[in-house]
């Protein structure tokens, strides 16, 4: 087995890994970084994968990076590796090749390693789970066999009613007879938004001919003799026909690289994860996380957790890098924000989606029927957004939001037709100009 050594080494080939490379390179263009993926791909854009389904892109219209990225950054990419055995007492990786790179092994030295393995699916147990055409939806290789399959697809049925269930479902809409989204909770998108909200959302995707199911679950999955998913049983006892059946009730956090390696990891309570700084570094001298496997500070309730968002993962990347490379810096931007359009029904979400019942918290809501707007404030802060309809004044809310700037002076006018940056004092108007990408 060959030895390598390298000065950066960097676990994951998507947005948290490709921000430490860019960190890194920002200070020290003369140290060697490797940069080791499970993935056979260029580095492409985890987002695009459902936009894949729908032919709204193709493969190469997917990549994060262009092509040269690797070259022009001098990174070794070991792509179709999969990473186990760290040693951090040793500062070394043992690596393994997949697909067409079996049995190829290296074991790689670090000086400094940033691990930014993502997230895993989680399956649920249950009958029927290895049939063809059932699969999870979190990477390139799962959409590219979804798309192959569309051509014999005439009913899909996608399991949880999340960020990653809807746009699945929503991207299959455009392609397959029927679909059919089923979520366990009584509403969907629970997690990026409220009753009122959720309510609008589920009305867009029934009206462009999804069925949405609540309060209900899948339980069984039947197939035919040549192996190939036919129908799947629900909790409440039916029956729906299903070609393809998706499953996308979440992720976890993939820290199995770091089991028993003296990296502290969060508790199951919270969801587990790893536990970081405000560096991005972990419990051990060297060793850094960021992305869904990794913990983040939230700017809104002050405190760290997971926050598995795209953004989120790119830009603690780059704050790993930076101190990786001796350039301190911390990640201060981050909180549970999503953006997102459904069947051309925007909605923008950040922070706090229901107002917590403690003292100084209070809310201003807007309903006009066909759009939406609800505030949360404490102690006249912004802490939580959510805009459904209509989100042109999304940014300016965030930039205050992100500002911790008290709103005393204009709450009254805040949700009005009337408001514009023009209510804001001067100083508020150069902070909010800046962009949340802005750390060095």
């Amino acid at each position: 087995m060959a030895t390598k050594k390298f000065d950066y080494l960097i676990i994951g080939n998507s947005a948290g890994g490709i921000g430490c490379a860019e960190g890194i390179r920002r200070v020290d263009t003369k140290g060697t970084i490797a940069m080791v993926s499970d993935e056979p791909y260029h580095t492409y854009s985890r987002p695009l994968i459902t936009h894949l389904l729908e032919g709204d892109v193709d493969r190469k219209g997917m990549d994060f990076r262009p092509r040269d990225f690797y070259r022009r950054h001098a990174v070794e990419p070991l792509l179709g590796f999969r990473a186990e055995d760290l040693n951090t007492d040793g500062r070394s990786v043992k690596v393994i090749g997949t697909n067409g790179k079996a049995g190829t092994r290296h074991n790689l030295r670090y000086g400094k390693l940033l691990v930014a393995t993502g997230g895993a699916p989680f399956i649920p147990a249950m009958d029927g789970l290895g049939l063809g055409g059932v699969t999870p939806m979190i990477n390139l290789a799962q959409s590219l066999d979804v798309k192959k399959r569309l051509a014999r697809v005439r009913n899909a049925v996608v399991l949880g009613a999340g960020l990653i269930g809807t746009k699945t479902a929503e991207a299959l809409s455009q392609v397959v007879n029927r679909v059919t989204m089923v979520e366990l909770a009584d509403r969907i998108l629970a997690p990026v938004s409220d009753i009122r909200s959720s309510r609008m959302a589920a009305d867009a995707f029934r009206g462009n001919g999804v069925e949405v199911i609540l309060n209900n679950t899948v339980t069984g999955i039947q197939g035919d003799e040549k192996g190939q998913v036919t129908e799947v049983v629900l909790r409440d006892g039916s029956v729906l026909p299903c070609d393809l059946f998706v499953v996308a009730i979440g992720v976890r956090p993939r820290t199995d690289l770091l089991e028993g390696s003296g990296v502290e990891l969060a508790s199951a309570k919270v969801g587990g994860g790893v536990e970081v700084d405000l560096n991005m570094e972990t419990s051990v001298e060297g060793i850094y996380a960021c992305g869904d496997c990794a913990h983040a500070h939230d700017f809104v309730t002050g405190g760290m957790r997971l926050l598995p968002l795209w953004p989120n993962a790119y830009i603690g990347g780059r704050i790993a890098g930076l101190n990786m490379a001796g350039s301190p810096h911390h990640h201060r931007w981050a909180t549970n924000m999503n953006s997102v359009d459904f069947f051309g029904f925007p909605m923008v979400s950040a922070g706090f989606m229901l107002k917590p019942d403690r003292k100084g918290f209070e809310e201003i809501v807007r309903d006009e029927g066909h759009w939406y707007a609800k505030i949360i404030l404490q102690n006249d802060v912004i802490k939580g957004l959510i805009m459904a309809g209509r989100v042109e004044r999304a940014g300016i809310y965030l930039g205050l939001m992100r500002g911790r700037t008290k709103v005393t002076a204009f709450k009254r006018e805040l949700l009005t037709d009337a408001f514009t940056a023009v209510h804001l004092p001067d100083e508020v108007k150069e902070e909010i100009k800046k962009p949340i990408t802005v750390i060095e």
